[in-house]
């Protein structure tokens, strides 16, 4: 692996305009976050494996292993560089509902999309948010040159999009799931579930209309946009899910799991609220424990511990408690050990797992598809590195789609609750009308 540095770096809006629409990739960072030094883009993936809904999900993960080592020409080594990129819809847990014990009836139809895809890219460009600089990155030195001298030419393209009013089902019906939840934490039948409400807006043009003024709206360290046929998944996403690296077999998690809404003003002062909040405290520490529990089910005996729990971390709009869970992964282990151990997200499902998911898929009133899945990709070490899918749309058939949800444990309110899916929303809600002003111009 070679990389060629780009001597003049456009715009990233324009340089992802200038690759081949076929299976455009954008890997999103944040400067000035540690996770978000790196931005990836690509496109036309040298192949694609799928699963559909009811096949084995992991299959497409089987047989792919990777290599270490450095790139010739940028400060870059094989276990940083995306490699196979792409999801894994929460939906795929219920294309496995025997494996996983899950007892109750599916209510929900899963729809055409896959469950898992996931695409590999020989070639990447790579961006550097802390040097500035940017390098063209594969194997073969005549296609590097011509992807640099496409990119080095690119020049900024508008685009538009038509973008109809956003619904929602109303916030009663929400207030129903929860009041139903909440006695069935007060049973004792489970300890804490996260319910999700659906935004859905009319939409016609490019996906990346869209992206760009999310990407606007909200600055993330783990944004992901991903052209399929069909479909556009746009992702901006704060939540480490994975992260496992296979040559020192470290693996680790950043549950996310309470949430404030941030001023900007005195990020002390909320960060103290949020941290003293009972209510938010407990349901963080039920979340945490299950991250330990998942973690254990791959570690080496001993390894699974707690790093910087409920640390503050400030976001757009936003504040939200997170923790990190380690762990050293056994030798036997591999990526469908790990997934099979920890898919979905225990931060977005609840405690006890399966219970939780039983109850969402009885409460909510349709299926999730990529919401509170994965986005990411596995490196060219064959390493993983996945994020929480929540801050999500997704565009097909040309409606746009989102979720925003919550966590419940029994010292919940209705109402913050229902303000805090609206609150989450606000990204998505935002972007569409900054789509509407564009078009006014």
């Amino acid at each position: 692996m070679r990389a060629l540095p780009l001597r003049r770096l456009p715009p990233l809006d324009a340089m992802i305009r200038a690759l081949d629409p076929s299976g455009r990739v954008w890997l999103d960072g944040e400067p000035g976050h540690p996770e978000g030094r790196w931005t990836f883009l690509a496109s036309e993936p040298a192949e694609t494996r799928v699963a559909s809904f009811a096949e084995d999900p992991w299959a497409p993960f089987d047989g792919i292993e990777g290599t270490p080592g450095a790139i010739e020409g940028a400060p870059l080594d094989h276990a940083m560089l995306p490699w196979w990129i792409g999801y894994v819809a929460y939906d795929a847990a219920w294309s496995e509902a025997r494996r996983l014990g899950l007892r109750a009836p599916m209510r929900h139809t899963r729809g055409a999309q896959p469950v898992v895809c996931l695409s590999r890219y020989e070639a990447l460009v790579a961006i550097d948010h802390v040097a500035g600089a940017g390098w063209v990155v594969g194997s073969d030195p005549r296609a590097l040159e011509t992807l640099r001298d496409r990119l080095e030419a690119a020049s900024e393209v508008e685009s538009r999009a038509v973008v109809g009013a956003a619904t929602v089902p109303a916030a009663s019906a929400h207030r129903g799931a929860i009041e139903r939840a909440l006695a069935a934490i007060a049973a004792g039948e489970i300890y804490q579930v996260n319910l999700a409400r659906r935004w859905t807006a009319p939409y016609e043009g490019s996906p990346l209309v869209l992206w760009r003024a999310m990407r606007a709206a909200s600055p993330v360290p783990l944004g992901m946009y991903l052209e399929r046929p069909g479909h556009a998944v746009l992702g901006r996403t704060m939540e480490r899910f994975l992260r496992w690296d296979r040559e020192d077999r470290r693996l680790w998690t950043s549950p996310i799991k309470g949430t404030i809404a941030r001023s900007g003003s005195d990020d002390a002062a909320e960060a103290a609220r949020l941290s003293s909040d009972d209510k938010e405290r407990a349901e963080h520490a039920m979340i945490v424990d299950l991250m330990r529990n998942d973690l254990s089910r791959v570690a080496t005996t001993g390894s699974v511990k707690v790093r910087a729990p409920l640390r503050v971390e400030p976001f757009a709009g936003l504040s939200h408690l997170v923790s990190t869970v380690e762990c050293e992964t056994r030798e036997d282990v591999g990526l469908r050990e790990i997934l099979e151990a920890t898919f979905p997200p225990g931060s977005i499902t609840g405690t006890p797992k399966l219970r939780a998911m039983e109850l969402i898929e009885r409460e909510e009133p349709c299926a999730r598809g990529v919401y509170t899945g994965a986005l990411g990709y596995i490196d060219r070490a064959g390493g993983l590195s996945l994020a929480v899918a929540i801050r999500t749309a997704v565009i097909a058939d040309d409606i746009a789609t989102y979720f925003a949800g919550g966590g419940l444990v029994s010292a919940s309110d209705p109402d913050r609750e229902i303000a805090e899916t609206e609150l989450k929303a606000k990204v998505f809600l935002e972007a569409l009308n900054r789509v509407r002003e564009e078009n006014l111009d």
